[in-house]
């Protein structure tokens, strides 16, 4: 039997679960569905939610994906693997979320059963005579505790006092007379890739922050990065040869002046490598 929880995430960073309702998905809210079904927790927000809100609302949901909802003796979701998160602006414009916004509205449309703590499941036909409960969580065995062998310590020997060389030896010999030092030629280190990528990234944070306060960073899986302010997404850019390669809607929402100013401080700080 496989079971589902909708949760309401609220502004101090704590989610409470709530009835199953479609309606719930509300401009106001953030709103985690955990769906053992699916194997997956989605993260929807509304069109009003801020990004401080929005990630917190991420936290609480990779929470739940690593240790699932404990009800009396019993774990909702612990076999969660993935979780998609929706912003519910892009939806319609971002294949993407339009995608991951369709599935999820799928599987609230589904018919379901309330079985307790509003906990529900999609199984029809088990509930007619009696309300069935997830299943508890299997207690682990205690483990035989062995005491440590201890080993005996090695004696250690006394140092006999070591012998004074009988003449003296000059540690470097005496250079010719008339005999030139060549001093060696250094040959110029190469830069690291690794580094100079990383420093591109930290000019394009240098540059951003000239124009807004409060940016935030985010590496995908992909090694792609994506930076955002309060208002919404700024741009996303991945690294190929040291070269940062922006998405077609990178800036998009940005005013002409604004990428001037963006562009003219990247391009200084990129002559110090």
């Amino acid at each position: 039997m496989e079971f589902a929880l909708m949760f309401n995430v609220l502004d101090g960073g704590v989610s409470e679960p709530i009835e199953w309702n479609k309606e719930s998905l509300s401009p106001d809210k953030s709103i985690i569905v955990l769906d053992e079904t699916s194997q997956a927790i989605w993260l929807w927000h509304g069109t009003k939610r801020g990004l401080v809100q929005r990630r917190t609302a991420l936290r609480q949901a990779e929470s739940l994906k690593g240790h699932g909802y404990t009800i009396g003796k019993s774990i909702i979701g612990r076999n969660i693997r993935t979780i998609n998160e929706i912003d519910s602006r892009k939806v319609g414009r971002v294949p993407e979320e339009t995608e991951k916004d369709s599935q999820l509205q799928e599987i609230l449309s589904k018919d379901f059963k309330v079985v307790d703590n509003y906990v529900v499941t999609f199984s029809v036909g088990e509930f007619e005579t009696q309300k069935t409960k997830p299943t508890p969580a299997k207690k682990p065995e205690p483990k035989k505790l062995e005491a440590p062998v201890v080993k005996p310590k090695p004696q250690v020997k006394p140092l006999e006092p070591t012998k004074k060389p009988s003449q003296a030896t000059k540690e470097y010999p005496e250079p010719k007379k008339g005999a030139s030092v060549e001093s060696p030629t250094l040959e110029k280190e190469k830069p690291d890739e690794d580094l100079l990528s990383q420093a591109r990234v930290a000019f394009v944070i240098r540059a951003l922050l000239d124009h807004f306060d409060d940016i935030w960073v985010s590496k995908k899986k992909d090694g792609s990065y994506s930076i955002e302010m309060i208002d919404g997404p700024v741009c996303q850019f991945s690294i190929k040869d040291t070269s940062l390669n922006f998405t077609a809607n990178s800036f998009s929402g940005i005013s002409q002046d604004i990428k001037n100013g963006i562009k003219k401080k990247y391009a200084e700080l990129s002559k110090l490598l």
